[in-house]
């Protein structure tokens, strides 16, 4: 039989694009899967769009703490062999799960596999709001969350995501998890398409976000001079 990978979504308030999402993920031609939806203190219908699905998706609650806590909360409930995540908006392709998979299945040594991203403007922008936005639309290197398959065992060695920032936390975990010495591969292929919308977290926040990278990014280097 096939390991079990368990797949964590974040979502707070994640309106008209957690249906598409969650699909994105029931759709994989990998199984079997555990889906875990975390919601985050919606005050919309979130939790009733989760619960649509019956017993092929396991709602967990949460008062709201922010993306890293609930993705935290998923990982503590998940018990497959194999971590994946994805953002409340986003959309996987078809085939992710079953590139990586056999990706693990080639290179037995390897802790973490990656895939391209490809940014997407989503359908309810006007093409006004889309000529304004400099996004690429070429598929990129993915090295975030949403590309990433991880084996459970490798991800708990570098530990959770830490909870007291509300951006660069991806960032933080993968530095530590160089830093631990874990094995990676980037797929060639696209596995994630990334929603660009009105309320993207990276567009609303844009400083915070930016002095959130910064401080990332010096606390990395800082781990790094550390460990020699």
């Amino acid at each position: 039989m096939e390991p079990v990978v368990s797949v964590v979504i974040p979502a707070h308030n994640s309106g008209p694009h957690l249906r598409a999402t969650i699909d994105s993920v029931l759709a994989q031609s990998h199984g079997p899967l555990e889906l875990l939806v975390v919601d985050d203190g919606s005050t919309d219908g979130t939790p009733e769009t989760v619960e649509s699905y019956g017993p092929a998706v396991i709602l967990l609650r949460q008062s709201r703490r922010g993306h890293p806590a609930a993705r935290n909360t998923g990982i503590r409930a998940a018990t497959g062999e194999f971590l994946g995540f994805v953002d409340h908006d986003d959309l996987w392709t078809p085939d992710k799960l079953s590139r990586q998979m056999e990706c693990f299945a080639r290179e037995p040594q390897l802790d973490l596999v990656f895939g391209h991203i490809c940014n997407f403007f989503s359908p309810e922008l006007t093409a006004e709001e889309c000529s304004r936005l400099k996004v690429p639309l070429d598929p990129l290197p993915g090295l975030l969350q949403g590309a990433m398959l991880a084996r459970r065992a490798s991800f708990d060695r570098v530990g959770l995501f830490p909870e007291d920032r509300t951006v660069g936390d991806f960032l933080d975990w993968y530095g530590r998890a160089m830093l631990a010495g874990l094995h990676t591969h980037m797929l060639p292929e696209t596995v994630l398409h990334r929603r660009i919308h009105r309320s993207n977290h990276q567009r609303r926040y844009r400083d915070a976000i930016e002095s959130g990278y910064l401080r990332a990014v010096k606390e990395l280097l800082d781990r790094r001079r550390a460990a020699g």
